[in-house]
């Protein structure tokens, strides 16, 4: 079957197209990677397009029982691949869960830019602007409770088993490349009964300030003590850069 290969193709770029026009790339690769994506999906359609308009002459295979078992392969490739379209586009694209960030190491120097090369004032100032993956870092450089006193928290996240039943993790994936490579930074919140509240992987934001808590599972027994915590839709870009 001659067409394998151009099925093949245009199942990719079909599917690289589509996500491309829906905004949802960046569930998967880094964005800095769309243009040249994109780019190389419609360089895939032009190869298609011509495999389509020129003319393939027929080739006779001899012997009845090779060329069945070669079209059987063939259609069992075919079906292969028409089965990855059809979970592409039916099933929509969703982000890395709690599942993920479990099984990989959490809150990495790797993952975090050092302390001091994030842009805040000495007191209180640009703290509300700092994501999970900001404060992770500082609570990688120091678990001195006077540095966190009286710092504004607010940050947006994904709800994660921390192992201390009062304590949740917000939780969001770094990505270098693509998410393959998402790494899971997160910030320990300090709420009673959350389990009741918020079902894993849901996105929240969290505002509230961090407080010594004597006895919770988490370094320094630092968490964020949430003033309020409100339910958000899935962002449209859900990784961190």
């Amino acid at each position: 079957m001659a067409w394998r290969g151009v099925f093949a193709i245009g199942v990719l770029t079909v599917v690289t197209v589509w996500l491309g026009f829906q905004g949802m790339l960046g569930f998967y690769i880094h964005p800095r990677y769309n243009v040249f994506t994109l780019g190389m999906a419609a360089i895939g359609v032009a190869l298609m397009a011509i495999a389509l308009l020129v003319p393939h002459a027929a080739h006779s295979h001899p012997g009845h029982r090779h060329a069945r078992g070669h079209s059987l392969m063939e259609w069992m490739s075919l079906s292969l691949v028409g089965a990855v379209v059809v979970i592409a586009l039916v099933l929509p694209p969703t982000t890395l869960s709690s599942y993920t960030a479990e099984n990989r190491s959490f809150g990495t120097v790797a993952t975090s830019p050092a302390a001091d090369a994030i842009d805040i004032d000495s007191t209180t100032a640009g703290f509300e602007n700092l994501t999970v993956r900001d404060w992770a870092s500082l609570l990688i450089q120091t678990q001195d409770p006077t540095f966190f006193r009286g710092k504004p928290f607010s940050a947006l996240g994904t709800v994660t088993e921390s192992g201390d039943p009062d304590v949740f993790l917000l939780t969001r994936f770094v990505v270098t490349c693509c998410a393959v490579d998402a790494q899971p930074v997160n910030v320990p919140v300090y709420f009673p009964g959350w389990q009741d509240e918020f079902a894993l992987d849901t996105w929240v934001t969290v505002d509230g300030g961090f407080q010594v808590l004597p006895g919770l599972e988490v370094p320094g027994n630092l968490a964020v003590v949430s003033s309020e915590i409100v339910l958000e839709e899935v962002p449209r870009e859900p990784y961190l850069f």
